[in-house]
Order: structure tokens, then C-alpha cells, then sequence
């Protein structure tokens, strides 16, 4: 199943989020609270993507609080993906 999912690549692009985005992917190693201020602004956030080398450094405490909320954590890259033309990008699930 393809799902639309919206490309976060720098901590500024948190600000331009829109309230309704679903499916996100961090393109840089997200801080604990770059991930709070996401699911405090995005209440129907389901699904946080990352590459796997930012996933293992994501701490117990952070996990344990996105599934409390319902949220999946996953694995994944978006290999040549240019935001600058378009922030959105499909990715199979």
C-alpha cells in the first residue's frame, strides 16, 4: 500500500507543517523535542518514518510516549527525494 508521506528536511520545516499531516519522514536526526513539538502540533499523526540510523538512536523514552499516542515509528529512506520541488513523496507501507 502506497502512502502519501509529508518530507521534513531541516528543523525549519517543522514550522510550515500542516495541522492534518498524517505521515511524516525525517530527512536529518531528529531531537526528543522535534518529535514532541510534532505530535503536539499534528493530533491525527500516525506514522513517524526515519533511516534506520537515526531509528537506533531514538531513546526508550521517546518510543514509549509515540506508542502510547498511537504512533508507528518506521524504518525507511527516500534516497534522491529534492524538497525544494515538492514535499510530499509516496512510500510503500
Amino acid at each position: 500500500m502506497k502512502v502519501v508521506f509529508r518530507i521534513i528536511g531541516s528543523e525549519k520545516d517543522l514550522n510550515d507543517l500542516d495541522t492534518t499531516d498524517e505521515n511524516v519522514h525525517f530527512c536529518f536526526r531528529p531531537s526528543e523535542k522535534n518529535i514532541f513539538e510534532l505530535v503536539k502540533k499534528n493530533p491525527k499523526l500516525k506514522r513517524i518514518q526515519l533511516p534506520s540510523s537515526y531509528q537506533k538512536t531514538i531513546s526508550n523514552t521517546t518510543k514509549s510516549f509515540l506508542k502510547m499516542k498511537n504512533i508507528k515509528l518506521m524504518v525507511g529512506d527516500i534516497w534522491g527525494h529534492r524538497t525544494d520541488i515538492d514535499r510530499f513523496a509516496e512510500i510503500d507501507v
